[in-house]
């Protein structure tokens, strides 16, 4: 079992990696010492290694930090340290972005920073590169103020190559501010948000470095289909996994929040570990209205509730000031056909 760490603010964002599975733990305020925390982290967790990824990792912190852990009884290496840059890597590797279709980026918004993560393919190598865009928002107060600097930030940002995926991350980008901005960010592209993206990044490095299989072997009551959202980009359609497979149905589950327009239905996949579609289903989100210039924020839930049955929720978040929330919720139940489930 692996436990990374992202310290942001005041409060550290935590991910568990155990047997290829990464989950989210609430946020919590690890008090006056970060290093501290890892240290009492470390010392709780009775194997595996702590992943931590600093706001600020400087090589002297990081130094500094290292040498504390190993002054409190922690063996060399039971705490890796990551830089943003290597955690924006691995969300990419984890969240299995095709960067052959086109970049990856993440739009980094922090009580201090604003900064801009590109992950692209070039040649034969995968580069993350940084770009600083605090000056061109820092001075913004008011929503309106915000979403222009961010728009503009956009238009610079994406100006060059296609990027195909985007993740919003970061305490900036709470209160759903960004309209005008995020009309832009979505045309073309997939577009994510969530606060554990470079946690769980980490939590990925730190348990492939450490030899941890991605997928458990399958036993008896463990899935063995992923089911995802089918999204049409390009002109093609890409697959995104909602709930992958290699759990335990009892425990088998997955969220995502996406921005939408121009739609009142989402299709969904399922899929064999090969990547096969075995079944294609389509759900209508009565209600929503098919504008290109309505944009709406949706959470998707998806859990089994049998071994044969998994249920899909979708609810409307509304889009900030412009269009509040309804909290309308569309459920289905997708049924598993003999075959692609464990009996």
């Amino acid at each position: 079992m692996q436990t990374a760490i992202h310290f942001e603010g005041d409060q550290a964002y935590i991910c568990v990696s155990d047997h290829g599975k990464i989950k989210e733990e609430e946020p919590v305020s690890y008090g006056r010492s970060r290093v501290e925390f890892v240290i009492q982290t470390a010392k709780a967790q009775e194997e595996g290694k702590i992943a931590v990824v600093f706001d600020d990792a400087t090589g002297k912190i990081v130094k500094d930090a290292e040498e504390q852990c190993i002054r409190s009884g922690l063996q060399q290496g039971q705490v890796n340290f990551f830089t943003k840059e290597e955690a924006a890597l691995g969300v990419v590797l984890f969240r299995g972005d095709n960067l052959a279709k086109g970049n990856t980026g993440i739009f980094d918004y922090t009580r201090k920073h604003f900064v801009y993560y590109e992950v692209k393919k070039q040649k034969d190598s995968v580069i993350v590169e940084a770009k600083d865009y605090t000056e061109q928002i820092k001075h913004a107060v008011t929503d309106q103020e915000k979403d222009a600097a961010f728009l503009t930030i956009i238009k610079q940002a994406l100006a060059r190559g296609i990027t195909t995926t985007i993740y919003l991350c970061g305490e900036g980008f709470d209160g759903n501010w960004f309209s005008q901005s995020t009309n832009a960010l979505c045309i073309g592209r997939r577009v994510f948000m969530g606060k554990h993206l470079f946690a769980s990044g980490a939590a990925y490095l730190c348990a492939n470095r450490q030899g941890e299989q991605k997928v458990p072997a399958t036993v008896n009551h463990t899935t063995i289909s992923q089911i995802g959202l089918v999204v049409h980009h390009h002109g093609r359609d890409m697959f995104c996994p909602l709930i992958m497979e290699g759990k335990p149905w009892e425990e088998s589950r997955g969220e995502m929040e996406i921005f939408v327009s121009g739609i009142n239905g989402l299709s969904f996949e399922v899929r064999n570990r090969s990547g096969m579609k075995k079944a294609s289903i389509r759900m209508p989100l009565d209600g929503m209205k098919k504008d290109a210039d309505i944009v709406y924020k949706l959470k998707i839930q998806g859990e089994y509730i049998k071994a044969d049955q998994c249920k899909i929720k979708i609810t409307d978040l509304g889009f900030g000031k412009i269009r509040p929330a309804s909290y309308q919720t569309w459920q289905q139940i997708i049924y598993l056909e003999r075959g692609d489930y464990n009996e």
